[in-house]
């Protein structure tokens, strides 16, 4: 892979492998559906089953993953100014979890690579769908920003691997990695 979102992931998570246990979950392979709108009687219902109507991944392993973490690392690649489809669909199919577990007392990071312009829209597309509608707690600097105007880009920024180390110096100070 050339993605540079997915470089800046791996080497944050390798900085980071000494003092965290990291969980890495691809969003990636298309099996994520958007949630519907189901009745909050029926969202109800399937919560109290620590589940969801549509189930698959976001149930089998996104909603233990996430019972379990201090922090969630969102990966975010900008392509048109917006999270990807998959995260859209990830952030509306919380609902059912975040019914009966709190996710108040977990960290949320960002690691959003564009590809000209666009990274703040992202970040507060982020920033008001998981700490303002989900609760997850907003740290300093909670996301790492890089413009790559091709793939693999990123790995030949000046300063790129400075500003990751300093990125997971953050992650560490906040008392995440517990």
């Amino acid at each position: 892979g050339r993605s540079s979102t997915l470089w800046m992931g791996r080497e944050l998570s390798r900085r980071l492998s000494g003092c965290c246990s990291i969980a890495e979950i691809s969003l990636r392979n298309g099996t994520i559906h958007d949630c519907r709108g189901c009745s909050y009687t029926v969202c109800s219902h399937y919560a109290q089953q620590n589940s969801c109507f549509y189930g698959g991944s976001i149930v089998d392993d996104v909603y233990p993953a996430l019972t379990r973490c201090n922090a969630l690392m969102l990966l975010c690649p900008n392509y048109n100014d917006s999270v990807s489809a998959n995260i859209v669909a990830f952030i509306n199919r919380l609902t059912s979890l975040q019914l009966f577990h709190s996710l108040q007392n977990k960290y949320l990071y960002a690691i959003i690579v564009s590809g000209y312009s666009g990274s703040d829209l992202v970040a507060q597309q982020v920033l008001g769908a998981l700490c303002l509608n989900k609760a997850f707690i907003l740290p300093p600097h909670f996301c790492l920003m890089q413009t790559a105007n091709d793939p693999g880009a990123a790995l030949q920024s000046p300063g790129i691997t400075q500003r990751l180390s300093r990125f997971a110096d953050q992650i560490r100070e906040a008392a995440v990695c517990r």
